[in-house]
Formats: structure tokens, sequence, C-alpha cells
């Protein structure tokens, strides 16, 4: 498992690396950052497996079904990605491609949220229709 002064002392010495590299071969630069932060990332995922798993405990317990667990679950891996890759566009100086990774990674979060809005619709439906204002 890697802790965070490991994250600290690897990501500092990446960034000198990238800076020194940058001024002869950009492109080897941005490659370095991009490697390092996909396998921070990774491990950063693989470190947060017993968070995951409790809440997903948690969140059974409470009465909740397993495919909206999976919801959740999937919903903190799209923001890691989406968060990952934005910045690497942002390092980059691509504004607009920044702006459309994080604009996909809302999108995806939507469509991943419509099972869970689904029951909350319904049960908004038969509420309203017990107090008559609606159909």
């Amino acid at each position: 498992m890697v802790t965070a002064l490991q994250v600290a002392g690897i990501s500092i010495t990446a960034v000198l690396l990238a800076k020194m590299l940058q001024r002869y071969a950009a492109e080897q630069a941005m490659l370095l950052t991009l490697l390092l932060g996909t396998m921070l990332t990774a491990a950063a995922i693989v470190a947060m497996t017993p968070v995951l798993t409790q809440i997903d405990m948690l969140l059974s317990a409470g009465g909740l079904d397993p495919q909206q667990t999976a919801c959740i679950t999937k919903a903190i891996g799209i923001c890691c990605i989406t968060q990952l890759a934005a910045d690497v566009c942002r390092d980059a100086g691509e504004s607009a491609l920044t702006t459309a990774v994080l604009l996909t990674g809302k999108i995806a979060l939507l469509l991943i949220a419509l099972p869970m809005i689904a029951p909350l619709t319904k049960l908004l439906e038969e509420v309203l229709h017990c107090t008559g204002l609606f159909g």
C-alpha cells in the first residue's frame, strides 16, 4: 500500500524530472506526468477498496438495492478518472478539451444516476396522487 508520504515524494520527484525534460522533450515530460498520474490514481483506488466496501455495507444495511450501490461506486470511479483527464488536459494548455472532458464526465454521472432516479420519481408520483395534485 502506498502512503501519503510516498505519494508526495514520488510526485515531487516526477514534477522535477518533468520540468527538466520539458526544456528538451516536452512530449516526454507530458507522458511522464500522465503515466505517473495514472499510476497514482490506480494506487489510490486500490487503497480505497476498504472504504468502498464499508460504504457498500452501510448502504446495503440501509436497504439500498445492490444495483444502486454499484451506481455509487461507478460514480466515484468516473469522478476520479474525469478529474485526472481534465487536469492533464489543463496542464497541456487545452482548456476547450478540459471543458469537454468535464462535460462528458457529468453526462456519464447523469446516465449512471438514471436507475436511482426512477424509483424516486415513482414515489413522487404516488405522493402527488395522494394529495390530488397530479392526474
